[in-house]
């Protein structure tokens, strides 16, 4: 006798369901597509360029020169092949640690003030579940990150609440515009919904925009959060990727604020439960496939906690005795560093050139790996589909890869992320040509 399916031939959970029917992100399809068929100068001369993944492969073949040589010369300790800590094996934890202090946040910072998890996207994980409750809200300003929403949301149940502070990306400028009356008014909004606003969330430098937050700005905002028991999470995993503004073409769009600023100094001055930082390898050290992300805190009972969340996610000891031996040696890192800073300079010139003569306005990039562009004066109708009308129409007829304002929740449409390190500086150019003759005959 057959036995009649009342459960969904997938099998899968409520939850499962509609992962199992969606794209991580809007512009996930095409990047793979793209991907099979991209640009070679001699070898595919029409294909395509993705500069939507923020990925740094300019600095791809120096890292890992080094990387071979640390596997080729070093020897593996017995530890890598054991458990360990769940926040990090102590010694990797203490290299991190005063890599940290000497290049990223130029302030003491502890080992065991710090714990590592399995990339950016699993440190964001586990510390929002350690912070809010299903239910609360995590402000972010916006534009930001698309991803952060399954991020805070897929697990942890948290809901992710836009701020808007400005709407034309050419009144922004080279710092954020996020003031204390801005959190005021979401802190008001929330509660009025019967929410709890629990986590504010910033990224310096900024994704999408690149912009820094002054020392200033930080010091403000910081006090708010404590005043309110917000908790306020900076990530700084643009931190070492920073332009050099001092190159004449581009130095007219920065002021004397644009200094960058760790928030961790400002941790160490406060000393609250309520601040934390967020890094991670893969962007400055262009290493994302090794997964490796950081998180430091001044709270004690959150890092405790971390550590047993974390378990699923650990770095692998492997991953992490590579990246102990990387942050030993002092004479490469101040070598990459600078190469970096030089190249992510280099790119970024050659967008804003090209920009400037499209008459395309953009938010100055003080750092990060990409630029916040507003050409919204192609949109044949201003709304989501005619942002993403122009997004397709690029892509068919220029192969150029961008990711649309779709997600990053801004409010006004037409405005493209443009990811300037995932191709060498002269396949750039050819992109950038491409987008150039395109728009010219719009």
């Amino acid at each position: 006798m057959a036995i009649e399916k009342t459960t969904p031939a997938s099998g899968l959970s409520k939850r499962g369901k509609p992962l199992a029917s969606t794209s991580a992100r809007v512009d996930m399809d095409l990047f793979f597509e793209a991907a099979q068929n991209l640009y070679d100068p001699k070898e595919n001369p029409e294909g395509y360029f993705t500069l939507n993944v923020a990925e740094n492969a300019l600095m791809i073949p120096m890292m890992k020169e080094r990387m071979d040589a640390i596997l080729q010369q070093g020897e593996i300790p017995e530890w890598a092949f054991q458990y360990t800590d769940p926040n990090g094996h102590p010694e990797v934890r203490e290299a991190v640690a005063q890599f940290m202090e000497k290049y990223l946040c130029k302030c003491p910072i502890a080992a065991d003030s710090i714990a590592f998890s399995a990339g950016a996207a699993a440190t964001i994980e586990v510390s929002t579940f350690m912070l809010a409750d299903e239910g609360d809200v995590v402000v972010i300003p916006a534009p930001a990150y698309p991803m952060y929403t399954n991020d805070v949301g897929l697990k942890s149940g948290l809901q992710r609440y836009d701020l808007q502070t400005h709407y034309h990306p050419a009144d922004h400028g080279a710092i954020s515009p996020l003031t204390t009356a801005h959190l005021d008014t979401a802190w008001a909004d929330i509660n009025s919904k019967g929410q709890a606003f629990k986590i504010l969330l910033l990224t310096s430098p900024d994704n999408p925009t690149g912009c820094m937050y002054s020392q200033k700005q930080l010091e403000e905002i910081a006090q708010w959060c404590v005043a309110h028991e917000v908790h306020l999470v900076v990530s700084e995993i643009y931190g070492l990727s920073l332009v050099n503004i001092e190159e004449d073409q581009i130095r007219a769009d920065y002021t004397k604020a644009t200094v960058p600023h760790s928030f961790a100094q400002i941790m160490a001055e406060l000393q609250s439960d309520y601040l934390h930082l967020w890094y991670a390898l893969s962007k400055d050290f262009a290493i994302s496939g090794f997964r490796f992300g950081i998180v430091h805190s001044l709270n004690e009972a959150f890092l405790k906690g971390f550590g047993n969340v974390n378990i699923p996610h650990m770095v692998s000891n492997l991953a992490q005795w590579v990246i102990g031996e990387l942050m030993k040696d002092q004479d490469f890192l101040e070598r990459y560093i600078a190469s970096n800073k030089a190249q992510l300079t280099e790119s970024y010139k050659a967008v804003v050139r090209a920009l400037n003569d499209m008459e395309v306005p953009y938010v100055p990039s003080r750092g990060s790996l990409f630029v916040w562009a507003d050409f919204s004066k192609y949109l044949k109708s201003d709304s989501k589909k005619g942002q993403e009308d122009l997004w397709m129409d690029l892509y068919t007829n220029t192969g150029i890869l961008l990711t649309p304002g779709t997600g990053f929740q801004h409010e006004k449409f037409g405005v493209f992320r443009i990811v300037y390190t995932t191709v060498p500086l002269s396949h750039l150019k050819v992109a950038l040509d491409r987008l150039g003759d395109f728009f010219q005959g719009q």
